[in-house]
């Protein structure tokens, strides 16, 4: 997908953030901020059309500011934490900004904000791809024995666009792989061995499905044959994986 980044600026030219991200699709504003461990000054992510959010496994606090179709400021909540939401009828878009952002760059509930080109970024696949994808509705094949990754990961493919085929445990992914599902996301934990092991087996099973295989920062590497991403830091990345996966084997 194609991502832009702009600069966010006052009607009078001073700048509010320098490199805003443009999350105009529903894969990209359901991901959000989703598995970064922090967003620094001068960075921020445009939620297009938006009028209500949430931050639900965030680790960090954000301002957030909304914006009307005039382009004027008409609320800012300030320091939102992790797990809550905030919303504002008559807002058409939402900039999250580094907590203190907003004090520190003097913007006001009343001020009026421009946005300016600053660069577009290559993310892998076309935002109508992307949408084929979430009208496709792939279904995943989640497994884990990690019963808090497990609703986190249903929450982000969900938020994707994606259908859970089956929700297993490891000892049962042989079984599970068998049956219906378009890719395979599996949870290694913290055992790269057992993972590797699992993954060739299903690969003898079915050669031809799609495979993510995500584990604890101690088993998260890059290997000749597999990427292991960090289950907590990388399901940005992993569920990109995923994505790109399925849309090289329906091109195929």
């Amino acid at each position: 997908m194609r991502a832009v980044a702009l600069t966010l600026r006052r009607e009078d030219g001073r700048i509010v953030c320098e490199s805003v991200l443009v999350a105009d699709t529903i894969v990209r504003r359901m991901r959000g901020l989703l598995g970064r461990k922090s967003l620094p000054p001068g960075e921020g992510i445009l939620l297009r059309p938006a009028w209500s959010i949430h931050t639900a496994f965030m680790r960090f606090p954000v301002d957030v500011v909304f914006i009307d179709p005039e382009q004027v400021v008409i609320r800012i909540e300030s320091r939102l934490r992790p797990f809550k939401t905030a919303s504002c009828r008559g807002a058409r878009e939402i900039v999250e900004l580094s907590a203190g952002e907003c004090e520190r760059r003097r913007l006001e509930v009343g001020d009026r904000v421009a946005w300016a080109s600053l660069t577009s970024l290559e993310e892998g696949l076309s935002s109508e791809n992307a949408l084929q994808r979430i009208n496709h509705k792939a279904s995943i094949i989640l497994a884990s024995n990690d019963q808090r990754f497990v609703k986190v990961a249903r929450f982000l493919l969900d938020g994707a666009g994606y259908e859970i085929a089956a929700q297993v445990r490891l000892t049962e992914v042989r079984t599970a792989v068998e049956g219906d599902g378009d890719a395979l996301l599996l949870d290694a934990g913290d055992s790269l061995a057992d993972a590797l092991r699992l993954s060739n087996a299903v690969r003898a099973t079915r050669p031809d499905l799609p495979m993510v295989i995500v584990g604890e920062a101690t088993a998260a590497s890059s290997l000749e044959t597999a990427t292991i991403y960090d289950k907590w830091e990388q399901m940005g990345e992993a569920i990109h994986a995923l994505e790109a996966s399925l849309g090289n084997d329906e091109k195929r």
